[in-house]
């Protein structure tokens, strides 16, 4: 029984440690959201196992941004779709050059939809997304 007293509260701080970590800019506001240093949180990230279920959490996260972005992109292109045939002809020429601008980019501001985007955070879990077009 002693034994379990003494894993249960390391347990609880790490939990909190990947609570606060993935709820937080930066290790300094993970630390003070969690109630632990940011010397412990540092070492936790070292270790093999909280950094693996770390880095699967961040990835669950990004994940379901991603889901969230291709949801509204579904959504945007039914408004624009919809404005195509709107009765506004100034709404639909818009709508037709937007949709024309992003399949061909025929303009040099226009990023076609075949540019890959990348997505990637950095250490302080700011998630960043970047054009990887090698242009």
């Amino acid at each position: 029984m002693t034994k379990i007293k003494k894993i249960m509260p390391k347990e609880n701080n790490k939990e909190k440690a990947l609570a606060a970590l993935l709820e937080s800019a930066s290790i300094i506001e993970a630390a003070e959201t969690s109630g632990l240093s940011e010397k412990t949180l540092r070492r936790y990230l070292e270790e093999k196992e909280f950094s693996d279920e770390y880095a699967e959490a961040r990835r669950q996260i990004v994940a379901h941004a991603v889901s969230g972005l291709q949801q509204a992109a579904n959504e945007a292109v039914e408004t624009l779709r919809r404005n195509l045939n709107c009765n506004n002809p100034q709404a639909e020429i818009r709508a037709a050059q937007l949709i024309l601008d992003n399949v061909f980019g025929n303009s040099e501001n226009a990023k076609p939809i075949e540019k890959q985007i990348v997505i990637s955070f950095n250490f302080n879990n700011q998630v960043r997304l970047t054009n990887n077009d090698k242009d």
